[in-house]
């Protein structure tokens, strides 16, 4: 095949048109031109034509990096060639303290941080395939982990906040700005900035006194891009401390009289994200973005792939969330959209886990909505994959909900998982469910990708013990209780003998295979984490199995733990956990494991 090849067409748009055996490419951008060079490798068989336009001038994805798993740069070159294969132009990492400061050696120590070098080589690779390399950071809060060191007191206000007003802390960001420009191509730089809500609460609060988190927040946003243009750097923040600052109530609740010309408002350079992953009302998007663009003329919009549902992602939320949100960002005429891919509390979701929802995101980019057929043979190009095997997964979480209709964003998967099976915290909320044939069926279908091989057979055999262990765990607190009620000694030994070495076996095999997906996907740091969470579901199993053979055998009267009385985890009222408005959800792992502190506040 013979390509022919035109950049510089009219009006944005692209072609693509293949007959006879030369193939024409008319393309306005690189990101364009790889999107339709994908298109022609994939259907090379076929005389094809078609034309398309990007419905936005730039089309993003922001990758985190700093809830533990921090991707390796082998792992982020495949992703940029994903990106490319589907016409995206950006690549956000998003960096709490995750790269280099060479001022600062506390700053990201432990935590698998990019070196300069690393991020100068991936910010080249990225520039190949017309893909722009953006540092997305913070400079006021979500930085705990760097501020939890002894040298860091004089920067700390509260826990995860920077103590604005101090010259050490303008300092530090200065650096921060300086390191970060020796690294990236791009001007372009999120300074973060989101959900600092103690501003002002801690140390500052006791040095200077209280003042309205509005007066704080601006100071330090007019310092902070002083810096930026003192290094070169144009930046964006997240908007939601701007709202709420405005209104006094929540990000999203704001009404669609509201009258914004009296609302203290940004400076024009600094560009306002508003990000939302959540709302399922088209009103609630459009009313959003006319705020936003009352606030600043450059108004970017931050989606969500949700793939940090817990262990297991959740497509049916992230595909009807990025279908109204970007309908509206259409209709208002936003030029700027990215899709997030956060990894809450601990990364345990694989990375590839994202490509449903990214595929889906940049397709609607492209598209004015999501055609079944269209996306299928889309997902296959991109990510090498069908879309119905990663679907699957969906069913994980939806065990009360039915797939694709998980809005509420239960995510049983986690805490069935890890929830202990003498305490049972959950176990009120499964009255008349039934775990095992639901998980079991689901194994069933996963095990035949599992022993497929291919690129995503490790990824999909995880998952599949992941369901097995489900099938087996998520009942057991009740049936174990059961028998401990009705003095069933038969069922508690069966349960010892049989049941729990079952599970371990299946557990180890689950284990073992989400730590190959960790080391080939990202830097070790953090992994030792999730060691921690998953060895204790096989040590808890463990005493479970000595505690339950002391009452068989008499040397302990009665188990405590099984004497408990099982009570709603969530106040539903009577509400069956079958209601769409429901929410059975618990992503914090800490709460899920026990009703006891794991950390003592004193």
């Amino acid at each position: 095949m013979t390509f022919h090849l035109e950049w510089g067409s009219e009006n944005a748009g692209s072609s693509i048109e293949k007959k006879s055996g030369t193939c024409t490419i008319r393309f306005q951008e690189p990101a364009q031109y790889f999107r339709l060079f994908n298109y022609a490798l994939h259907h090379v068989e076929e005389d094809f034509s078609l034309k398309e336009k990007p419905y936005f001038n730039k089309r993003g994805f922001m990758l985190d990096c700093s809830r533990n798993a921090v991707a390796t740069p082998e792992k982020v070159r495949t992703l940029v060639r994903r990106l490319a294969r589907m016409g995206m132009n950006q690549l956000f990492l998003y960096m709490e303290d995750t790269y280099e400061v060479p001022d600062y050696p506390y700053f990201g120590t432990y935590r698998g941080r990019y070196t300069r070098e690393e991020l100068r080589d991936l910010d080249k690779y990225c520039a190949l395939f017309g893909i722009e390399l953006i540092p997305c950071v913070q400079t006021l809060a979500h930085l705990h982990s760097f501020l939890r060191w002894h040298n860091s007191e004089a920067l700390r206000d509260t826990g995860d906040i920077l103590k604005v007003g101090s010259g050490e802390v303008y300092t530090f960001i200065l650096s921060l700005l300086t390191s970060l420009k020796s690294c990236f191509s791009t001007c372009n730089i999120h300074i973060g900035m989101d959900e600092a809500h103690m501003l002002g609460l801690g140390n500052y609060l006791r040095e200077n006194g209280y003042e309205e988190s509005s007066a704080i927040i601006r100071r330090h946003t007019d310092k902070v891009l002083k810096l930026c243009r003192e290094t070169g750097w144009t930046p964006m923040m997240w908007s939601d401390m701007y709202i709420t600052a405005n209104t006094g109530g929540s990000y999203y609740e704001v009404k669609a009289d509201t009258d914004t010309s009296d609302w203290e408002k940004p400076p024009k350079e600094l560009g306002m994200v508003y990000w939302d992953y959540y709302n399922t009302r088209k009103d609630i998007y459009h009313n959003m973005l006319r705020v936003h663009k009352a606030l600043s003329d450059r108004v970017i919009f931050a989606g969500g792939i949700w793939n940090w549902n817990g262990i297991s992602p959740n497509y049916g939320k992230a595909f009807c969330c990025s279908r109204l949100a970007l309908y509206a960002c259409r209709r208002e005429g936003i030029q700027e959209v990215f899709a997030t891919g956060w990894m809450d509390n601990g990364a345990e979701t694989p990375i590839d886990a994202i490509y449903p929802g990214l595929a889906v995101f940049s397709f609607l980019c492209f598209h004015e909505d999501l055609y079944e057929k269209e996306l299928s043979i889309y997902f296959r190009d991109c990510i090498d994959a069908e879309l119905e095997d990663f679907l699957l997964l969906d069913l994980l979480d939806s065990l009360f909900k039915g797939s694709g209709k998980n809005l509420t964003a239960d995510n049983p998967s986690k805490y069935l998982l890890y929830q202990d099976p003498m305490l049972g915290l959950f176990d009120y909320h499964l009255k008349d469910t039934d775990t095992e044939a639901y998980y079991k069926t689901l194994a069933d279908k996963l095990k035949v990708l599992a022993e497929t091989p291919g690129e995503y057979q490790e990824f999909f055999r995880f998952y599949y013990y992941l369901a097995l262990v489900l099938s087996q765990k998520a009942g057991l607190g009740i049936r174990i209780k059961a028998a401990y009620d009705s003095r069933d000694l038969s069922t508690l030994k069966e349960i010892c003998e049989k049941v729990i070495p079952n599970l371990l076996q299946n557990l180890g095999s689950m284990h073992t295979s989400r730590e190959s997906l960790w080391f080939a996907d990202s830097k070790p740091f953090g992994y030792e984490l999730l060691d921690i969470r998953l060895g204790g579901i096989k040590t808890r199993l463990e005493s479970c199995c000595r505690r339950l053979q002391s009452f068989l055998e008499g040397r302990t009267e009665k188990l405590e733990e099984l004497e408990q009385k099982r009570l709603p985890y969530w106040e539903l009222e009577e509400t069956n956990p079958q209601d769409s408005k429901a929410e059975l959800r618990e992503n914090l792992w800490d709460k899920i494991i026990s009703g006891c502190d794991l950390v003592d506040t004193v």
